[in-house]
């Protein structure tokens, strides 16, 4: 089946500033997704459902795709080096909205006041990895997922170092792919960052910080910037 989100004479995704080029596209789908995520933080968000994720996806991407906030309609597939070449198995097209809709009753379900940051932090980890597994839209996933997270860490009292991940985003997504593995999944990737990230204590980001807090600050954001891990290959299920 053809890909109707991409031009016909280019594997590049059809937006509005009809840019055909894929890495010219990507620098400013990358620096708009960037200040768009800075003014939905500042404005404010606490819809944890399906249509809440399909706002901030339409908030992040609207003014490059006119599809921003609406649920793929093609399955698709994505080369994982951490899965030997492999793709993660996303939900099936016509399963993402009852995919989700249980993934939010199971959300809604938690008693996330009652449980302490080290709880916290791996019952987040996995609801959502979930959510992250089932890759509703045909672009802008990780982005979406990571900006809900962070308005969800936050809803609960907590302070989210949205730096951190800024600067560790490969780490962030191979985290999230290593997590999305059903019965093979390891979270420990995923949880290790949220442990730095998510914090009691609002997060200062200095504009000149002294050599101590520097150097604390270089060794916390230097260990997602290295090869965290070298996993066997995986595979999702047997051939």
């Amino acid at each position: 089946m053809a890909d109707p989100y991409l031009y016909d004479d280019v594997p590049v995704l059809r937006n509005a500033l009809s840019i055909k080029d894929e890495k010219t596209l990507d620098l400013i789908e990358a620096e708009q997704s960037r200040a768009n995520m800075m003014l939905l933080y500042e404005q404010g968000f606490h819809d944890f459902t399906p249509k809440g994720l399909q706002s901030i996806h339409r908030f992040l991407f609207g003014d490059l795709y006119d599809w921003a906030g609406q649920f793929r309609i093609i399955n698709i597939e994505k080369r994982e080096r951490l899965l030997a070449g492999r793709s993660v198995w996303y939900s099936n097209d016509e399963a993402i909205s009852d995919d989700l809709a249980s993934v939010f009753r199971d959300i809604q379900a938690q008693d996330w006041n009652a449980l302490s940051r080290e709880a916290f932090v791996p019952a987040v980890s996995r609801c959502f990895a979930k959510i992250w597994q089932i890759h509703p839209f045909r672009e802008g996933n990780t982005r979406t997922v990571v900006m809900m997270l962070t308005f969800f860490v936050e809803h609960y009292g907590y302070y989210m170092d949205q730096e951190l991940l800024a600067e560790s985003a490969g780490y962030v997504r191979d985290s999230f792919v290593m997590a999305s593995l059903d019965q093979f999944s390891e979270y420990e990737y995923l949880e290790r960052i949220l442990m730095d990230a998510v914090c009691d204590a609002p997060i200062e980001y200095e504009l000149t910080p002294d050599v101590e807090s520097e150097h604390q600050r270089s060794e916390k954001y230097q260990k997602y910037q290295k090869e965290p891990y070298t996993p066997e290959p995986h595979y999702r299920r047997e051939d």
